[in-house]
């Protein structure tokens, strides 16, 4: 028997009702329309819905039994999820690289401050340029030895460490694009064979030749100190604060009397020696 078509729903006095969309709903929650959909609170099983063909169907619904995305969503999730993680990374390693280099700019004075102008410092260095993270000379005096050369060492490590770190950095960001770039690439292979699966799937893969060159560009390495950094300041050092013995050479005047046997030393008033007397 031929089903007849169900006639609109009418109001007491045989007119049409006519209701808006809204209000369609609100009376479908009003009662208990809702509350008795079947399969009311479990998920859906979406596991036909991304297979490339008949014979995926069971895995799919394997997987999705299981709480495992296809194969073809897990990989575009994961593309974006490490696309993010790349930026995130980069994002944690300037600000790394920022406090770094505060730190740098702190111990630069430790170096800087004791040459008189920038031709002697680059001449005792050997550095072609001035570096941006060095201080302005001060021509301060002289520290003792030690303590001159250690700090210099310390911001050589530094200025190393900040190097290193910049390494690091676009290592691992390029990583996690390459990452990216590999679950794209799945992903749009399976796309292109399939004719079930929608082409607004594909993902667009990172240029790591672009990326690597524009990260550089963003995170530049700082001039390195001179490896022999210790041996030129130790010769830096001797130059412009010789030893005791060599300060009384040069500040002192040799007097011989011809006639007696002894010598006298006459020393510059800046000298601490007074005096000084020998014999034949």
């Amino acid at each position: 028997m031929k089903e007849l078509p169900m006639s609109p729903r009418r109001q007491p006095d045989g007119r049409p009702e006519w209701r808006s969309v809204d209000e369609m709903l609100a009376q479908a929650i009003a009662g208990e329309d809702f509350a008795n959909l079947p399969g009311k609170g479990q998920p859906l099983d979406l596991s036909a819905y991304f297979a490339s063909g008949p014979e995926h169907r069971i895995a799919g619904k394997l997987l999705k039994d299981n709480a495992v995305l296809p194969q073809t969503l897990q990989d575009r999730r994961d593309a974006e999820q490490l696309c993010i993680q790349a930026s995130q990374t980069l994002a944690t390693q300037k600000e790394y690289l920022s406090a770094l280099k505060t730190k740098i700019c702190a111990q630069a004075p430790a170096l800087c401050r004791f040459f008189p102008d920038r031709p002697t410092a680059l001449a005792a260095l050997g550095l072609p340029t001035w570096p941006e993270y060095l201080s302005e000379p001060e021509g301060a005096p002289l520290p003792a030895r030690r303590a001159f050369i250690d700090g210099a060492k310390r911001l050589a490590e530094l200025v190393a460490a900040y190097n290193r770190r910049i390494e690091v950095a676009i290592a691992e960001y390029l990583d996690f694009l390459r990452q990216a770039n590999a679950c794209a690439e799945r992903l749009n292979q399976q796309v292109a064979f399939s004719r079930h699966l929608p082409a607004g799937l594909q993902l667009k893969t990172s240029d790591l030749t672009e990326a690597e060159a524009q990260v550089r560009t963003a995170l530049p390495p700082l001039t390195p100190l001179p490896t022999d950094l210790a041996q030129r300041l130790n010769q830096y050092y001797k130059t412009a604060r010789p030893s005791l013995w060599r300060r009384l050479k040069k500040n002192s005047r040799i007097a011989v009397s011809p006639n007696t046997c002894s010598c006298s030393v006459a020393l510059s008033p800046n000298s601490s020696v007074n005096t000084a007397k020998c014999w034949a």
